[in-house]
């Protein structure tokens, strides 16, 4: 019988030049993904607590986000969901869009 090894925890760079776990990367694009398509509004708030965080969040988008375990304590973004969450928002308000928090290999190339 053979043994599993516990899975190795490897650093990944974002678009945004952070370093994080892939794990992390994993799960928060999981439940990024969820929350674009079950509740946009809640995303757009993430989006928004991320990249401002003076922004108040609307009604009870907190505590959807805490449900979902994007945020941590009452207005509490982790700074690695953080980086994942501004990796991988894309646009602004109407056409704000979900994409690869991973850095575009052409960025370099132009």
């Amino acid at each position: 019988m053979s043994e599993e090894r516990p899975r190795q925890i490897k650093p990944i760079r974002l678009a945004n030049g952070s370093i994080v776990p892939d794990v992390t990367v994993e799960v928060t694009m999981f439940c990024l993904k969820e929350l674009i398509t079950s509740n946009p509004i809640a995303f757009y708030e993430l989006v928004t607590k991320c990249r401002d965080e003076k922004h108040q969040l609307f009604g009870n988008t907190e505590e959807i986000l805490m449900h979902a375990g994007l945020i941590q304590t009452p207005g509490g973004i982790h700074d690695s969901i953080r980086n994942v969450v501004l990796s991988a928002a894309k646009g602004d308000g109407l056409e704000m869009a979900l994409g690869s928090p991973l850095p575009d290999p052409n960025q370099d190339q132009k």
